[in-house]
């Protein structure tokens, strides 16, 4: 059997920068803590914390004058100001690409682009860029988070340092389909990360099997997983040596060996010590065959067994092996124990999977449910890229993490056993989850592989579409409501415009006032308007005047039934000042009037409150008169005849000429009254003035 190890592999320059600079503080007086796990190996974390250098999970762990480690995935800037703000000493051990990266997603805010952070939603490096980038930020991890990035004039993206680089073109394209516009693209993957995915990828297109090492909760260990596992059919991820098997690579005779770049050194030789052992025994294949012969076990393996013997906590069984192996209660099916064990018969056989437990023990630990649901999980089909299927799923309990905090819930769904995370429970926040347990509840499978036993559940699409079909409905009600509401109205309307006729008189009260008039009732459901014109004859009376509720008395002017419009007149159901001042001046009268203002053609004599008349300059003067104001003056009064009358129009026609021949004459009839003698001598003369 042949090794190879994958080069470049192991701590890159980051990591080993962060670890340099953590392990600086070890050994000394004051104390010192990192924020967060420095990088994704728990080996490492328990080392440092060996020598005196803690990890802490929150701020409030420290006290004025410690010293905070930032790890090498970058925090946001609110944690600078509070560290400072607390007294901290602060040791930036930020890799320098993704300080970089979260300056760039800075930059871009500031600069007005919208940021698009391509990664692992819930990675800490991701979430730091994200801070830097502020509000106009989103992060994109999967094809189906595009959907969810908002339509503006340009967009700026910044790439997870450990992110792989084909998933990132595949995503970037998407992007720019699905959202057009100006794009600036910074690609902050690092450099040291895309040549280890390089070098792993073809090293596992040359081998029969492939190990990678480093930790469960580190990205790019997972990715070069990924990459080798889609090229070479046997892949592993482990975290340490001991987790190395021989069955592992049974029929396997070259094998690959690359580590994340947060994995220590010391990981990657015990790793390749125990392969060299493996490859030192006598024969390898044999040692295999002998390994099935003595039917050697470990955890994971799937064993056919019988029971033999119960007690109160679990039942024995025998599959063959030296020692006998036991299955606790909890372990064989749910429930209550005396009732699960009243179900178990001496001589029942089972299928069980073999679980973690010690050298120490007298019986191999093994699970019925745990093989049940290994079992299940070869019935539970695959997901298609942004595809999901609805499930019935029952709550099985809470799932915290190690700081005690609400993650999720575990579900059984398709007989195995999923996850639903905390946020996807409901479409508001929850703060007691105690109450789901048991419960059945109607969701959506969202993501699921099989590989990894992974199977997420999430509530929150059916939810919201629930809470639209509700708002729907409402909607559909209340404009139901509307219409049934708009109907009554207009059979109402048609009902009160076939009571009323143009011209006639009838009451109505003041429902609204507006700028240019009044809105009165006329009937039930028929409104028209009173225009200002319309109001009185008096131009003073403004709608300003009225009260709403005012009864009035009104003509129907015009019903336009097409528009829906119907005129209404107050002023025509009263009585025209003008006309009856004018009844009062026949033809003939002679009266005083004012000179009010002048017209080409004549002037303005005001006679009474309401009644003007014209002069026509023929008939001011017996001489020629070129202009009125050349004989008259405005505001002087004067003595007209009223020689026409047009009611129909309102307009009198006046003449000041033949007033003054009127005073003319009646002075020289009273003159002869007097003068009977002269009465004969005088005839001539008078005929001339009529």
């Amino acid at each position: 059997m042949q090794v190879f190890v994958a080069e470049p592999c192991g701590f890159c320059y980051g990591v080993k920068r962060a670890v340099d600079m953590a392990r600086g503080e070890c050994g000394k007086e004051t104390h010192a803590a990192t924020l967060g796990p420095l990088i994704h190996n728990p080996q490492l974390t328990a080392e440092l914390a060996a020598g005196g250098v803690s990890c802490c999970d929150s701020l409030d762990s420290f006290k004025n004058g410690d010293t905070v480690i930032f790890r090498s995935h970058g925090v946001g800037p609110e944690v600078y100001a509070a560290a400072e703000e607390k007294g901290l000493n602060i040791i930036d051990a930020t890799c320098p690409h993704v300080r970089a990266a979260q300056l760039k997603a800075k930059k871009l805010a500031d600069e007005g682009y919208f940021v698009i952070i391509i990664g692992e939603k819930n990675h800490p490096e991701v979430k730091s860029i994200s801070a830097w980038a502020g509000k106009n930020a989103i992060i994109v991890e999967y094809n189906k988070d595009i959907a969810g990035i908002p339509v503006a004039d340009k967009y700026g993206v910044t790439i997870q340092t450990t992110f792989e680089l084909a998933k990132f073109e595949e995503l970037l394209a998407g992007i720019q389909k699905e959202r057009p516009g100006e794009y600036k693209i910074e690609k902050t993957i690092c450099t040291a990360t895309s040549e280890r995915q390089n070098a792993a990828g073809e090293l596992a297109e040359k081998v029969d099997a492939f190990i990678v090492i480093g930790g469960k909760n580190s990205a790019n260990t997972r990715h070069l997983y990924d990459i080798v596992s889609a090229r070479c059919k046997i892949a592993y991820h482990i975290e340490t040596a001991a987790e190395l098997k021989p069955e592992m690579f049974r029929g396997c005779t070259k094998i690959g060996i690359t580590a994340g770049a947060s994995t220590p050194d010391r990981l990657i030789k015990e790793a390749l010590f125990v392969m060299e052992n493996m490859e030192n025994m006598e024969s390898f294949e044999s040692m295999l065959e002998q390994s099935w012969e003595n039917n050697d076990i470990y955890p994971g393996k799937i064993v056919k067994a019988t029971v033999i013997q119960k007690d109160k906590d679990e039942v024995y069984v025998d599959f063959g092996y030296m020692k006998e192996g036991a299955i606790a209660y909890s372990e064989w099916a749910a429930g209550d124990p005396e009732e699960v064990a009243k179900t178990i018969n001496v001589g029942d056989e089972v299928e069980a999977k073999v679980i973690p437990g010690t050298s120490k023990d007298d019986f191999v630990r093994l699970s019925k449910i745990r093989a049940e649901q290994d079992a299940a999980w070869k019935n539970v089909p695959e997901l298609a890229e942004g595809e999901k299927r609805p499930a019935t799923v029952k709550v099985l309990r809470v799932i915290k993490n190690r700081q005690k905090n609400i993650v999720g819930l575990a579900v059984a769904v398709e007989g195995v056993e999923g996850f639903m995370p905390a946020s996807h429970v409901e479409l508001k926040r929850v703060e007691d989850f105690t109450p789901y347990i048991g419960q059945e509840l109607e969701a959506e499978i969202i993501e699921v592989d099989t590989a990894k036993k992974r199977l997420v559940v999430s509530r929150r699409d059916l939810l919201r579409a629930e809470r639209e079909a509700k708002a729907q409905a409402w909607r559909e009600a209340k404009a139901a409501r509307a219409a049934e509401r708009a109907a009554a109205r207009e059979a109402a309307e048609e009902e009160a415009y076939n009571s009323v006729e143009e011209g006639q008189v009838v009451p109505g009260k003041v429902l609204r006032i507006a700028d240019f008039g009044l809105f009165v009732e006329v009937g039930k459901g028929l409104v028209g308007l009173v225009h200002n014109t319309e109001l009185s004859w008096d131009r003073n009376v403004k709608a300003s005047d009225f009260e709403p509720e005012t009864e009035v008395t009104v003509l129907i002017k015009k019903i336009d039934r097409e528009n829906k419009r119907v005129a209404l007149s107050i002023k025509a159901t009263q009585e025209d000042p003008w006309v009856t001042e004018a009844n009062a001046l026949p033809e003939g009268a002679i009266v005083k009037g004012i000179v009010t203002r002048f017209l080409p053609f004549g002037a303005i004599v005001k006679v009474t409150d309401r009644v003007e008349g014209l002069v026509h300059v023929s008939e001011i003067a017996d001489t020629r008169v070129e202009k009125p104001e050349d004989v008259l003056e405005a505001g002087q009064e004067v003595v007209v005849k009223v020689i026409k009358k047009d009611m129909e129009h309102k307009k009198i026609g006046l003449s000041i000429a033949k007033a003054a021949k009127e005073k003319e004459k009646a002075e020289y009839s009273a003159y002869l009254n007097n003068k009977p003698e002269l009465t004969l001598d005088l005839s001539e003369q008078l005929e001339t003035l009529k």
